[in-house]
């Protein structure tokens, strides 16, 4: 049996990108979406969300925009804001910082989201920052006190020769070398996570080509494919790829295909309800 859930992140980061997963998902193959508490577009998407029955999980954020609680020491900046990726991952990569502002800030948005009236099937990290280990822990500890019962396993389900050069491929390269760590830690709390993440190698270059060939290559099991559509807008990396990412969920022959493939979509409440 192969089972997919088809995720789209980001939702709450734009009116334009939260349109396009909007459709995605009602129109199109995506199953499921994450969402950014401290979103510019959060309470306009927790309430589209609603209406159209989006199942969706939390996506953690302590590297883009502002905290919901109060500026973090050693990790915010003057102005208050989040350091960026790559300023967060030197944080947590150095590991001085006060584990008990970042417990509060991550709690409250789990709060915001379960205030919103949703509930939350799983949680993952913007950009990935839950791989590394100095939140490890505390995300997992997060999941038991607010029984969110799965987790996104960011470890890249395609193989290394897949890997671009540049910046993404050194990106890929530290995912690799963290998840192996993370899986195992995930595992003994006994959190639900599918068996690893497609799409990661894609990032910006997903279409409808790209897309077929991906779920031509997915092999037996339970898998998530972490997929980003939207409309233009202004925002960064949010042009030509986002759209092609939504034409391509959107459209019946990539449906198709995936039908053709074998492959049943689910959501993350589907893997932690069978664990």
């Amino acid at each position: 049996m192969r089972r997919l859930i088809i995720n789209a992140d980001d939702l709450g980061s734009g009116i334009e990108r939260d349109r396009g997963i909007f459709h995605s998902f009602s129109c199109g193959i995506v199953t499921s979406a994450s969402l950014l508490a401290n979103g510019p577009s959060f309470a306009s998407a927790a309430r589209q969300a609603l209406d159209l029955g989006l199942p969706l999980g939390i996506h953690l954020n302590l590297s883009e925009g502002r905290p919901l609680t109060a500026p973090i020491p050693s990790l915010t900046t003057v102005a208050g804001e989040f350091p960026g990726k790559e300023g967060l991952r030197r944080i947590l990569s150095e590991g001085q910082i006060d584990p008990d502002p970042l417990h509060r800030e991550l709690s409250a948005q789990i709060e915001r989201v379960i205030a919103a009236g949703l509930a939350p099937d799983h949680l993952d990290g913007h950009q990935h920052c839950l791989l590394f280990p100095a939140l490890c822990t505390m995300v997992l500890d997060l999941a038991r006190e607010y029984a969110i019962g799965a987790m996104r396993l960011p470890s890249p389900a395609e193989p290394a020769a897949d890997d671009p050069d540049g910046p993404l491929g050194e990106e890929l390269a530290l995912y690799r070398r963290l998840a192996p760590h993370f899986s195992a830690r995930v595992r003994e709390a006994g959190i639900a996570t599918p068996d690893g993440l497609f799409g990661m190698p894609l990032l910006n270059r997903l279409n409808a080509r790209t897309l077929c060939q991906t779920l031509h290559r997915i092999p037996e099991g339970t898998w998530e494919l972490m997929v980003h559509p939207g409309y233009p807008d202004d925002a960064p990396f949010s042009g030509a790829e986002r759209k092609a990412e939504l034409a391509a969920l959107s459209s019946p022959t990539v449906a198709e295909e995936l039908r053709r493939c074998g492959i049943t979509p689910i959501t993350f409440r589907d893997l932690s309800c069978a664990s």
